[in-house]
């Protein structure tokens, strides 16, 4: 029995996995923006505080923003957590981290994850893969290291 339930787990994960990857794909391909005014371009890191508060405050009941401490130059590194319980991490809810512009000449990650954000949270509840994957996993998303 255990046996079988560690293996159920694991291959839950590695779907939800899957559906992470497709879904990044899905929002690299189709460029869309929400109600928020996503623009498909590079978003400056006063910008980008402010896109992310937005949603903060927007969609409250499944993200949860937080610094991780500040950059060299003094600004706030910002991480945006997506998932049905954003504040604490629950046994068996699998997590993933995704890191953007680690260095300030590589700008299109950044963008790619304001957009996963953005794809993520419009498509919350009218998706059912979005809606699975929200309710299923936790995401950590820092748009700029």
């Amino acid at each position: 029995v255990a046996a079988a339930a560690l293996k159920a787990g694991i291959e839950r994960v590695s779907h939800n996995w899957m559906m992470f990857l497709l879904l990044l794909c899905v929002c690299f391909g189709t460029l869309t923006s929400s109600v928020l005014g996503l623009d498909f371009r590079y978003q400056n890191t006063r910008e980008v505080e402010e896109y992310l508060k937005a949603v903060n405050k927007n969609y409250s009941s499944i993200t949860y923003l937080h610094s991780i401490g500040k950059s060299v130059e003094g600004r706030d590194l910002w991480v945006l957590v997506l998932g049905k319980f954003p504040y604490e991490h629950k046994v068996g809810i699998p997590e993933f981290k995704y890191i953007a512009n680690m260095h300030g000449n590589e700008p299109v990650g950044r963008v790619l994850l304001l957009h996963l954000i953005d794809h993520l949270t419009s498509n919350y509840n009218t998706d059912p893969t979005v809606t699975s994957m929200i309710n299923n996993t936790r995401i950590h998303i820092l748009p700029s290291m």
